[in-house]
């Protein structure tokens, strides 16, 4: 009998997730020009599936982007928005099941959160809106992929090549779809 696909990150994923963060941060910062105290300016926090309530999860991405709404604080009047990056394990690891080897799951890591990274900066620049029609959200995607692309090129990794051509030829819900 095969082995059960497991649908959430254990501790050699969360691992590399950290791992991916880390390099997908310093890619976008680097791109964007954004020093560590930058980034303070835009906050964001990156959840996995065990940490994601229901209406966070998705059949239909890799990832996603949530705006949020912290309450006021520390004698402040207005609340602040804030970005989720809500990572979606189950579809990830579906993936890389689809694909047969674990050694594609850090850089797709690298990419999915260096996108989800772009759009944060990019809503905090008000370069692009977050609520926003379809057809716009289709442009902006194109957009996202290459400058995510952009902002990847120098980092030398084996099969993050691979990952940044299928997502150019076949753009992102191909590849949750299972196309490759």
């Amino acid at each position: 009998m095969g082995q059960a696909l497991a649908t959430q990150f254990g501790d050699q994923e969360l691992a590399l997730v950290a791992s991916a963060l880390e390099v997908a941060e310093e890619s976008v910062g680097d791109y964007y020009r954004l020093s560590d105290a930058t980034w303070l300016r835009y906050p964001y926090e990156v959840k996995t599936l065990a940490e994601l309530m229901p209406a966070e999860v998705t059949s239909r991405a890799l990832a996603q982007v949530l705006r949020l709404r912290r309450p006021p604080a520390g004698g402040r009047l207005r609340a602040r928005d804030f970005y989720r990056i809500c990572l979606q394990d189950h579809n990830l690891l579906g993936l890389i099941a689809r694909e047969g080897t674990q050694e594609l799951l850090l850089p797709l890591l690298i990419y999915v959160l260096a996108h989800e990274l772009v759009h944060v900066v990019r809503f905090y620049r008000f370069q692009h809106l977050f609520e926003a029609d379809e057809e716009e959200r289709a442009a902006e995607e194109a957009r996202v992929h290459r400058i995510t692309a952009q902002a990847l090129g120098r980092v030398r990794l084996a099969r993050l090549d691979e990952v940044l051509k299928f997502y150019e030829q076949h753009g992102c819900d191909t590849y949750v779809a299972g196309c490759a």
